[in-house]
């Protein structure tokens, strides 16, 4: 069943590891334990499985299950909430012999998707991920998607009450897909209008609860809800940010990441994470409290090399250094050079995170006034084709223009008998 969560529940969780386990098991506990309070759920405890081969039908062993079944006898939990992804057989097996609703971590994180999803774009790719996240599950009526139950996994696609099929799920996914792909069109409008103005963008990405949204609150004044809990934000936001009251540019605030994020979650959001190789800067949020930081780090760079985004402008900025002391934070900067260190909270420093960005966006660039003798005016389409044009001011035998451009171009204005002076400006 897929409905909205409408009481408290108390969940047992059971975290399942390996033992080339990459990651500390209480990092990934204390995470497994956040995501699941995010939602509103009550933790009764945590039950730990390491298990180097899975056992088909119930996954980890039937004494383990057993022990598993006494305790939620026991501590009256209505949840268990699996670590690892369960296939239909497994899930169904589980729940026969614990006696309660059994979900697994994929499932989880498609609630806190719906709960979080605002935007008409957020709304259909969460749907198409949980219809992804179902298809394989079905098998005749073994899987109830009525969505008359209520707790946490059960949060379904949408607000209709349907019984539906294999096939008219797939019916739904293409016409998901087809809605999606609309409004991937209608961004490229907009992205190739920004281009023609020689808009830069720069975007937020990172672990989730790295604090981006904080971020984008402090540099625009957005507003954005910010909060503790994960994947507060889902839907993609941007605003005009005016760096150094020196050049417009856009920033745009993006879902976090997840360690091991399950990849179909990945592809449901692909239309909107492909929006970052739009971007010409993309910025590296790090909580520099986190003591697994460096795995934090390692995760997001993981996704970033499946979406072929790590080949670009990437500043690193390790945010929240209020949390941290002194001594800690020399050790960072001694260890990440080229980093910026700020607090979003306390919004410290974030005149040096605008100075590199400007820096990144614009180094190649210089502000500079062109003077076009009325009988060169053939280069003013050059000028708007190849610069950005800032100001222009007619006179009695000129045009005179502040424009950016690279130094490329002014080369070539100048050599094409153009007056050219560079404008300089106090920051």
């Amino acid at each position: 069943m897929m409905h909205e969560t409408v009481e408290k529940e108390r969940a047992l969780l059971v975290m399942v590891y390996s033992s080339n386990l990459e990651w500390p098991l209480a990092s990934l506990v204390d995470e497994f334990k956040h995501l699941v309070t995010s939602t509103g759920i009550e933790v009764a405890s945590v039950v730990q499985v390491k298990r180097d081969k899975i056992n088909p039908p119930l996954y980890i062993g039937k004494g383990k299950t057993d022990e598993i079944a006494a305790i939620v006898a026991d501590e009256k939990v209505n949840v268990v909430i699996f670590s690892k992804e369960l296939n239909y057989t497994q899930q169904r097996n589980l729940e026969e012999v614990l006696g309660v609703k059994t979900i697994d971590r994929t499932q989880l994180i498609l609630d806190v998707f719906a709960n979080h999803a605002n935007t008409q774009e957020g709304k259909l790719q969460v749907e198409l991920a949980q219809l992804e996240y179902l298809l394989p599950r079905l098998r005749g009526k073994g899987i109830e998607l009525t969505r008359q139950g209520a707790g946490i996994g059960t949060k379904g696609p949408g607000e209709k009450k349907l019984e539906v099929d294999r096939r008219k799920i797939n019916d739904r996914i293409a016409h998901l897909k087809t809605e999606l792909k609309s409004l991937v069109s209608r961004r490229d409008l907009l992205r190739k209008q920004r281009e023609k103005n020689k808009v830069r963008v720069c975007s937020f990405i990172g672990y989730t609860n790295a604090g981006k949204s904080t971020m984008f609150n402090a540099l625009t004044e957005a507003g954005v809800k910010t909060s503790s809990d994960l994947f507060t934000t889902l839907d993609t936001v941007s605003r005009k940010l005016n760096l150094l009251s020196k050049a417009s540019v856009i920033v745009t605030d993006t879902v976090g990441f997840l360690y091991d994020l399950p990849h179909h979650l990945i592809d449901s959001f692909k239309a909107t994470l492909e929006e970052l190789n739009y971007s010409d800067v993309l910025l590296h949020l790090v909580d520099a409290s986190n003591p697994a930081l460096r795995r934090l780090m390692a995760a997001v760079n993981e996704i970033l090399i499946d979406l072929k985004l790590n080949k670009g402008k990437i500043l690193l900025v390790f945010n929240k250094i209020d949390k941290i002391t002194e001594e800690h934070l020399s050790f960072l900067k001694a260890t990440y050079h080229s980093a910026i260190f700020v607090s979003a909270k306390e919004k410290i420093n974030l005149d040096a995170l605008e100075t590199a960005v400007y820096d990144l966006l614009f180094s190649d660039i210089k502000e500079v006034r062109v003077t076009i003798p009325f009988d060169l005016m053939r280069y003013l389409d050059y000028l708007h084709s190849a610069c950005e044009v800032l100001e222009k001011e007619y006179k009695q035998d000129n045009l005179t223009c502040t424009v950016r451009a690279k130094q490329e171009n002014i080369d070539y204005l100048t050599s094409k008998g153009l007056r050219v002076k560079e404008i300089k400006r106090s920051t």
